[in-house]
C-alpha cells in the first residue's frame, strides 16, 4: 500500500478514513478530520442556551444508536438553530492512528467531517470504494458503486480553510476535563484561592495590629504580662484561624468531586458553612460523589443528577 509523507509546516489537516495511506514521516503536529466511520452524528433542536447543557443529555440521545459495551465521548456545538452531537470512541481512534503511523501526541485537534458540510457541494472521492458526500445536510460515506459514473467530484484542499469547534486528544479521554472546562474551573478556584489568601492576610494583619497594641499595653501595664492574660487574648483569635483553614480545605475537597462528568453549578461560603451544587452526567457519578463526600465529612443531598454537598465550619 502507498505511504504518505507529511513534513510540511505544523497543523496540516489530514482526513482520516479506514482505507487511508500509512504515514511514513510525520515531523510536526497535525489536525485530523474524522470521517463518519469513526463517529455517530445526531442533529437536534433543543431549548438550551449553552453547549455544556446540551452535552449533559448527549448520552440519552445516543441510547438507541450505540453499543452498550463500549465507552464513548461526546462533542456538541451549535449549528444554525440546531445542536450538532457527535459520539466517538477515542480508544478506537487512537489504535487506528497508531496503525497508520500517527502518534497521538502529534494530533493537535480533532474535527469531524460534518464540519465540511458547506464544502461538499460535490462529493469527494475518498478511496477506491467510497465517496464522501452530503445527504440531507449530513456528511455521509457512500459506496462508490452506487454513484453516477458522470458525477463531478470535488477537489477539496482541506488545508485552505479554517475549522472551528475542534477537540483535543487529551480532553477526549474520560477522567480528563476539557481545556475550556479546565480554564473555567481553574479560574473559579484561583478566585476562591485569592479570596482565602486575602482573608488570611487581613486576619493576619488584624492579629499583628492587636499584638502590637497588646505589647504597648503590657509595656505600660506590666501586671498584665502574666501567661493567663496572654492566653486569654490569643484564645480569642484561634477559632478564626481554624475556620479559615477549614474553608480552604473544604474548597480543595470540593474540587476533587468535579470532572468532565460532574460540573460545579454554584458555590456559596458564609461564616458557618460552605455549600456546592453539582450537576452530574448520570446517577452513577452522583453515587460516586455521595461516597466521596461522606469520606470527607460533607453532608450530601439530592437523588437525581443535581446534588448538593455541604460542610459546617
Amino acid at each position: 500500500m502507498p505511504t504518505l509523507n507529511l513534513t510540511a509546516k505544523s497543523n496540516n489537516k489530514l482526513l482520516i478514513h479506514k482505507h487511508m495511506k500509512p504515514i511514513i514521516s510525520l515531523d510536526n503536529s497535525i489536525d485530523i478530520i474524522l470521517t463518519p466511520q469513526f463517529y455517530t452524528f445526531i442533529r437536534e433542536e433543543l431549548d438550551v442556551k449553552f453547549s455544556y447543557q446540551a452535552k449533559q443529555i448527549a448520552t440519552s440521545l445516543f441510547d438507541d444508536y450505540l453499543e452498550n459495551n463500549h465507552e464513548y465521548q461526546y462533542h456538541v456545538y451549535k449549528c444554525d438553530n440546531f445542536w450538532c452531537f457527535f459520539a466517538y470512541n477515542i480508544k478506537v481512534i487512537e489504535l487506528f492512528l497508531e496503525s497508520v503511523g500517527i502518534e497521538k501526541h502529534r494530533v493537535s485537534k480533532i474535527y469531524f467531517a460534518q464540519q465540511l458540510i458547506d464544502k461538499l457541494e460535490n462529493p469527494i472521492l475518498l478511496d477506491d470504494n467510497s465517496v464522501l458526500q452530503s445527504i440531507d445536510n449530513v456528511v455521509t460515506l457512500v459506496p462508490l458503486q452506487i454513484i453516477d459514473t458522470n458525477v463531478e467530484y470535488n477537489s477539496l484542499d482541506i488545508n485552505s480553510f479554517k475549522l472551528k469547534g475542534g477537540v483535543t486528544m487529551g480532553s477526549s479521554l474520560n477522567s480528563y476535563v476539557s481545556l475550556k472546562e479546565t480554564i473555567l474551573l481553574s479560574s473559579i478556584f484561583c478566585i476562591l484561592g485569592g479570596i482565602s489568601i486575602f482573608e488570611g492576610n487581613r486576619i493576619k494583619r488584624s492579629i499583628a495590629n492587636d499584638n502590637a497594641k497588646l505589647t504597648e499595653l503590657l509595656d505600660e501595664n506590666p501586671r498584665y504580662t502574666s501567661s493567663l492574660a496572654r492566653e486569654s487574648i490569643l484564645t480569642k483569635y484561634a477559632p478564626i484561624d481554624k475556620k479559615e483553614r477549614a474553608k480552604r480545605q473544604a474548597i480543595k475537597d470540593i474540587s476533587k468531586f468535579l470532572s468532565n462528568k460532574s460540573q460545579l453549578k454554584t458555590l456559596s461560603i458564609d461564616k458557618n458553612s460552605i455549600q456546592a451544587k453539582i450537576t452530574t452526567e448520570n446517577r452513577s457519578i452522583s453515587k460516586q460523589i455521595k461516597e466521596h463526600s461522606r469520606n470527607k465529612k460533607f453532608k450530601f443531598s439530592g437523588a437525581s443528577l443535581d446534588v448538593k454537598v455541604e460542610k459546617k465550619l
